[in-house]
């Protein structure tokens, strides 16, 4: 199996899903709003002149403007330097209905197509892109992959998962080598629910996510945010909103650290040994900037992340399945 770890110059990476856009299906966005492409650019090579060296996009942020701008800000760049990971099957039809495809037909597609946007000969990683938590992994051939990796077009496939559960099916059914997971200070299932699996070992997480879809910023701690109408976070349910805003705000002692709580927020992520790398999403160069100064500081203390754990003991009942 090839391990992407061993090439990884840093724990911290970039993620690209705010380059897409508004990102709009339905009608609605499933973006992070418009974004200068000069000043992604520049962002890009910030993160790699500090040592950045892994990228997660996918194939629909933006259809495919993502994966766009940052083959042209990796082009310059061998591909022993990076590590690029692309997810796929998220779908939209000619007159805009979305929809998910991971036939083995549509895989190649996809593939040949990302290859192009990111102006790549090989993908290091590719992950499904959020398949139903209740997928039939049983079902379902792993032959197009593999041939795949046989062919020089991918290294290593996953998932990339809706959710915990999801993930933890992946990894019951053996399917693939890396695993995209929600991980972050304020949700931590994963501890419970994946990592103490015997399958743990046989995979590389990537942790999304991990500013819990940045309510964990220094300026919620005392202001109500405000979301465009062109950022997916407008459209988030009131419950869900209230409670990411009063649990980042029980974390308030975080901000006291060094780097305040964004980037107290990464080092918790990056004390835990099962991950491999974290990909918080960076629009401009002080952006990656600020997330690198977490690897630098390191791990939180022991007491700092009990102190966590008590003041956010759980996540919501209704984000867990019903038994």
């Amino acid at each position: 199996m090839t391990r992407f770890n061993q090439r990884l110059s840093s724990r911290i990476g970039f993620g690209t899903w705010q380059l897409g856009g508004p990102n709009r299906v339905n009608g609605k966005p499933t973006g992070w709003g418009a974004v200068d492409e000069q000043e992604a650019l520049r962002a890009i090579e910030t993160a790699l002149a500090q040592g950045i060296n892994f990228f997660d996009t996918a194939d629909s942020y933006g259809q495919g403007q993502s994966e766009t701008i940052l083959g042209k800000a990796l082009r310059p760049h061998a591909a022993t330097d990076v590590v690029v990971c692309t997810k796929f099957g998220n779908t939209m039809d000619a007159q805009g209905i979305p929809g998910q495809d991971f036939g083995a037909d549509y895989v190649q597609t996809a593939v040949e197509n990302s290859l192009r946007r990111l102006q790549r000969d090989t993908l290091d990683v590719l992950l499904l892109h959020s398949p139903p938590d209740a997928f039939d992994w049983s079902s379902y051939d792993p032959a197009p992959f593999e041939n795949l990796v046989k062919a020089g077009k991918i290294k290593a496939y996953g998932v990339s998962s809706k959710s915990v559960y999801g993930a933890k099916r992946v990894m019951e059914a053996g399917f693939g080598s890396v695993l995209e997971i929600l991980y972050n200070a304020l949700d931590r299932r994963a501890e419970d629910v994946l990592w103490t699996l015997p399958q743990a070992d046989d995979y590389e997480f990537i942790v999304r996510v991990p500013l819990a879809s940045g309510f964990l910023k220094p300026d919620y701690l005392t202001e109500t945010p405000v979301f465009p109408d062109d950022q997916y976070r407008h459209y988030l349910p009131d419950r869900d909103r209230d409670w990411l805003l009063a649990s980042a705000r029980n974390l308030a002692f975080l901000n006291e650290l060094p780097g305040g709580i964004s980037t107290s927020a990464l080092r918790f992520c990056l004390s835990n040994p099962a991950v491999s790398v974290v990909i918080p999403g960076m629009r401009n160069a002080g952006q990656v900037a600020a997330n690198k100064t977490a690897e630098a500081l390191g791990a939180l203390s022991p007491e700092v992340l009990e102190r966590i754990q008590t003041a956010v003991p759980d996540v919501p009942e209704h984000w867990k399945p019903k038994a």
